[in-house]
């Protein structure tokens, strides 16, 4: 892993598990309960407090990257983590990848692809029997903000 400044960089980290290349590695940036959204800042090699969200609102799950990847967007790709406690920013985790939600970001004009992995912590005991994410759980409607209308 190399160094600069006596700080690590998780983003030099293999993406797959050793053992079982089926399972992701996830650097968290931003824990489960959190408002404050954490990011990496590869530069500098520390976790930067990007953004406060309003009072009332968390992130309802771990959010993180699997290191040594890039996505559309030039950063890693992103991964919701299920898992049944908060994890912390830094934090590396193996997880089982089951699906993707497929989203986009930036204005009208000029929009790229921002999809998010979704993986299960591997020891995550109240998440264990899910195998995919094809037809979530009823509960995950509600923290993914789907209200069951389209367009």
């Amino acid at each position: 892993m190399s160094k600069k400044n006596g700080l690590a960089d998780p983003t030099r980290l293999k993406p797959f598990d050793s053992e079982d290349k089926r399972l992701l590695r996830v650097v968290i940036e931003t824990p489960k309960g959190s408002r404050n959204k954490f990011a990496f800042d590869s530069d500098g090699r520390i976790f930067e407090l990007k953004e406060v969200l309003p009072a009332g609102t968390a992130f309802p799950y771990d959010f993180g990257f699997v290191p040594s990847t890039k996505a559309d967007d030039g950063d890693p790709v992103d991964v919701l983590v299920l898992m049944d406690e908060p994890a912390f920013p830094g934090c590396l985790l193996t997880c089982r990848p089951i699906g993707v939600i497929e989203g986009e970001q930036g204005d009208k004009k000029d929009k790229e692809r921002n999809d998010r992995i979704v993986a299960v912590e591997q020891d995550a005991h109240g998440w264990a029997d899910i195998e995919g994410c094809s037809v979530p759980p009823r509960t995950a409607f509600t923290v993914f903000g789907y209200s069951g209308r389209r367009g």
